[in-house]
Parts: C-alpha cells; structure tokens; sequence
C-alpha cells in the first residue's frame, strides 16, 4: 500500500556567484599538495527538505516522456548474489536490459550499454571522491542524497563518440536518449529509497554542469539547485521485479520531459531493523528514428 507523503532531506549544490565565474568541477584523481591549485573540487552543497510522493498505487500515471521516469515490472533471472560478479551481469543481465528497453521503447532501436553502478547502504563510507577508482565497476557504493543527472547534453555527446566513433554521424541523425535502469537486489527497499524529480516541474536554471575528471575519462553531468515547486515522487517498498527507468537525456525537444534530476533519501519511516538496499543501476544509450542524412541535429551539441 502506498504511504501517501514523506518528507526527507536531499542535497542540492548551492547557488554561489562562484559559479558564474568558474564551472564546477570535481577530480577523481589523486591531489598533489605543490599542485598551484589542489582542489578537487569547488562543489558546496546545501540541505533542503523535500516531500515525496508515494506512487504505489498509481505507476501507470508516469512515464518517461510525460515525467521523464516510469516503473516496469521486469523480473531478471539473475539471483541477488550472483550481483557481485562482473562476468555474469556482462552476459546475462545486461542482454535482459537491452530487451527491456527495445520492450518499452522499439525492437528497432539500438541500444548501447557502456556502465552500471552497484550500491549497498550498509556498504562502508567512501573516501575522498578524489581517491575513488570511478573506473571500478565492481566497488559498491553507497546511496547518493546528492540531485543530481547523470550525464549532461555535452556528456551525452562525447560518449557517443568515444563508444560509437565510427556510426554516430549516422547515430545522431535519430533520437538519441540515455536511459538509466535502476533495479533493487535481494529485497523490497526499506530505506534509501530512489525517488525522481518530476522533468516537467525543472527549470533548465534549475541545473548546472559540472566537469568530472577521472583518471582515464572526462565527462559532464548537472547538479540540481533548490527551487520551490519541483515535484518528487518514489515508489515505496520497490521490490527486485519492479524496475525504475529514468531519464538523463532526450534530443526530441518536442517531449515535455527532457531530464530527470534524482537522489536517494533516508525514509523517516524506515525500521531501525530494516534491510540495507542494495541496488543496481545500468546506464544505456538509445537511439531510435535513425536515418540517413549529411549532417547530425544540433540538438545533441550540449551547446
């Protein structure tokens, strides 16, 4: 049964005169004190309390283009602990991703599958961002509070070529999205729930990109600001069947829901005795509409 409403805390970057001058940034990659500059990053974050809608009993109502995320009911047949094995989520569970999303979306799409993420609440707390092998695909990282996309316009583009250097001026003449898969592992969420950022209740001053710099790999993503008026929602106690698909792109800007910002949050009705979540997130570039043409739409520029 659906809860109704919660409120809870997330945290979203500040709105500092900083960022006007200098884009924010954050290093993955070991700092040197003789460095002239030994930030790894000009991130300041603030708490801002949210309520959270409840959408149990009524998932029907969302979906990726009307608020940039939708619940599926997918079950895998991998089993919670064979999680822990890169091999296995390569060859079984990421095939079962793909065939969600040409499910949902087209057979015809072409689907790119380039990263995933595993997370455990009870897992230790990180060290400092900057001593994190972001490239390790095996780490378990604990739940993020932080709103957040994961990938810019920018971001978006520079992976397609990075991974897709020699189709994607074929690629970008379609519509081209990238999707996030998010599914629970073992049990039911307890605590830490994913909730979703309403798209269409997100101003584009809203958001602001910030530069990502790993030891092999820079990208981009937003940071989310405050505002009165941005619509959360989750799914509560989501269990392992049920799959949150979000939203991090869209070159199609005649859909209303572009980019779905989202965070996890710790819920004040969660048992002292409740179960760590642990989740995983697959990332995946999907284009659809592909046809020929000279030259690729501006809209995936990032400009």
């Amino acid at each position: 049964m659906a809860c109704g409403t919660v409120d809870a805390e997330l945290d979203y970057l500040q709105r500092l005169p900083l960022y006007q001058q200098e884009k924010p940034f954050q290093l993955f990659v070991p700092i040197h004190e003789r460095d002239q500059d030994a930030r790894s990053t000009n991130l300041e974050f603030e708490k801002k309390t949210q309520t959270f809608v409840d959408i149990r009993d009524r998932v029907d109502d969302f979906s990726l283009d009307s608020h940039g995320f939708q619940v599926e009911t997918s079950p895998s047949r991998l089993k919670a602990q064979s999680f822990g094995d890169q091999s296995l989520i390569k060859n079984e569970y990421l095939p079962e991703v793909e065939n969600l999303l040409k499910l949902v979306g087209n057979s015809d799409d072409r689907v790119f599958i380039f990263d995933w993420r595993l997370r455990d609440a009870g897992a230790p707390r990180e060290r400092e961002d900057n001593e994190l092998d972001m490239n390790d695909l095996a780490t378990w990282l604990r739940p993020s509070p932080t709103v957040h996309v994961d990938q810019s316009a920018s971001g978006v583009l520079h992976r397609v070529l990075l991974h897709l250097p020699d189709d994607a001026p074929f690629l970008l003449q379609g519509r081209v999205r990238l999707i996030n898969v998010w599914r629970p592992i073992g049990n039911s969420v307890q605590d830490y729930p994913l909730a979703c950022c309403d798209s269409t209740s997100v101003l584009d001053e809203d958001l602001i990109e910030c530069d990502h710099v790993r030891r092999k790999f820079k990208g981009s993503n937003l940071y989310a600001h405050h505002r009165d008026g941005q619509r959360w929602y989750y799914l509560g106690e989501q269990r392992p069947e049920e799959v949150l698909l979000i939203k991090m792109f869209d070159s199609d800007r005649s859909i209303s829901a572009q980019r779905c910002p989202h965070a996890s949050f710790r819920h004040p009705l969660a048992s002292s005795e409740a179960k760590p979540r642990r989740s995983i997130e697959v990332r995946a570039l999907v284009f659809s509409q592909i046809h020929d043409s000279d030259q690729p739409p501006p809209t995936v520029t990032g400009d």
